[in-house]
């Protein structure tokens, strides 16, 4: 791999861990530079230049670097990455943006119309893909709050979701050189997405430990204290939410077509944009019983 695209790996990671903790911290900071944003977000924004700015150098003059310090710079990336991973998915899944059901409907949806191009799934697999969506989205367009076990389901499908897209993702970008059709883009976005979806497909086999653990009575308080720090109660409007979903199957389709960027790596780009800006674009309604 080369020095560019290592970089590129890098900054992805590195921005996306930034806005893991902006988003979960909500930073109410008043920044130095502009006062409109957090300190926290003109860290982001001045690590994306910088980031950039290094990968644009390094694609321009293309150092030759030796594979023993290309092979020092991959393990200097992977190492750190794992034990987040494990720290911030198994042990203190604190990172973890909140989310709600409209949330929920946008992610799937973007998975549903990623997987259409995949051959081999069978008429009950797309039964169980659909299904569910179609129940969350009655339940976006509705005003009613949902019990905390109801939440719980949800989530952990939510969560099964992501793992299907980091099944399907190529993480051998994380790993192998660039090919002819892979750009500096593509890695950057396998960077930052591979750490979001991996980080929540950890925590799917903690979550689901916490569901086995509902079975018992008494362990079902636990579900009650974690749902408000993963699930939110609050919803946008429900024509800016439905125009949001239309804009996201638009902007799917033109990609395709147009072929800015791998079908994959824009879904993935997609659910990043909606995890972490989505609910940022309007003031937040809080729901009715």
């Amino acid at each position: 791999m080369e020095l560019a695209s290592n970089l590129a790996l890098a900054a992805g990671i590195i921005i996306e861990i930034l806005l893991l903790w902006e988003t979960s911290d909500r930073q109410k900071n008043v920044g130095i530079v502009t006062p409109g944003f957090s300190r926290l977000q003109e860290i982001i924004a001045l690590t994306l230049l910088v980031s950039w700015s290094l990968i644009a150098l390094a694609e321009f003059f293309k150092p030759a670097l030796n594979l023993t310090l290309l092979d020092s710079l991959q393990s200097a990336i992977m190492l750190p990455l794992f034990m987040f991973l494990f720290v911030y998915g198994m042990v203190a899944p604190k990172l973890l943006p909140r989310i709600n059901e409209q949330t929920i409907v946008v992610i799937t949806a973007v998975i549903a119309i990623t997987l259409v191009r995949r051959s081999d799934l069978t008429w009950y697999a797309w039964a169980a893909l659909l299904l569910p969506l179609a129940g969350i989205v009655l339940l976006a367009l509705t005003n009613r709050l949902l019990s905390p076990a109801m939440k719980s389901l949800f989530y952990f499908w939510y969560l099964i979701c992501l793992f299907l897209m980091a099944y399907q993702s190529n993480f051998d970008l994380f790993f192998n050189a660039p090919t002819e059709t892979q750009t500096t883009l593509d890695y950057f976005i396998s960077g930052a997405s591979g750490i979001f979806l991996l980080l929540h497909s950890i925590f799917l086999v903690r979550f689901f430990l916490m569901l086995s653990a509902n079975i018992l009575p008494k362990n079902r308080y636990l579900i009650r204290q974690t749902m408000p720090q993963l699930f939110s109660d609050e919803q946008m409007p429900r024509y800016k939410f439905i125009v949001i979903l239309l804009l996201v199957v638009i902007v799917l389709w033109a990609n395709r077509q147009i072929g800015f960027v791998s079908d994959l790596s824009f879904s993935n780009l997609l659910i990043l944009f909606i995890v972490h800006f989505m609910d940022r674009s309007t003031h937040l309604t809080p729901k009715t019983v």
